[in-house]
């Protein structure tokens, strides 16, 4: 677990995952994907989220390889998280609100990170090591 300082957050998961997946001998896109992933959940807790800001990542097998990354806040409201998230929907052309909402500043990075893990990711209630009572953690897969 890394307690992320805000003034730094972005960087340091940057940072955390590039040398991790670097050492498992993930190939440079994924690499590159993965790092802009970290960095973007990373900046949204700094400016959606309650302190402290910990990234965790779990392993698994012998070879200790890291497979899932979560960053975690201490504020236990989900959101509009969980729906960005998932795949945008399908939109009738003629429906121009609807395309104006699709095209909101508001949860396009979310929608980045859903297609740069390919879905495989998730927002779910958990703790945070250094407060107490129930946060969020917003997980991506590294494989």
């Amino acid at each position: 677990m890394w307690r992320l300082h805000p003034a730094r957050a972005e960087r340091r998961a940057r940072e955390i995952v590039r040398d991790l997946l670097v050492r498992a001998g993930v190939p440079e896109d994924g690499v590159n994907d993965l790092e802009l992933v970290a960095a973007e959940l990373a900046a949204n807790g700094v400016q959606h989220a309650e302190p402290p800001l910990e990234m965790r990542v779990l392993f698994a097998g012998s070879s200790r390889r890291p497979v899932w990354c979560e960053i975690a806040d201490a504020d236990p409201f989900l959101g509009r998280v969980p729906d960005l998230l998932r795949p945008p929907p399908v939109l009738d052309g003629d429906d121009l609100d609807a395309l104006i909402d699709t095209l909101s500043t508001d949860g396009r990075g979310l929608s980045m990170v859903h297609t740069l893990t390919s879905g495989h990711c998730a927002a779910y209630p958990t703790t945070t090591l250094s407060r107490p009572g129930i946060g969020k953690a917003i997980g991506f897969s590294l494989l």
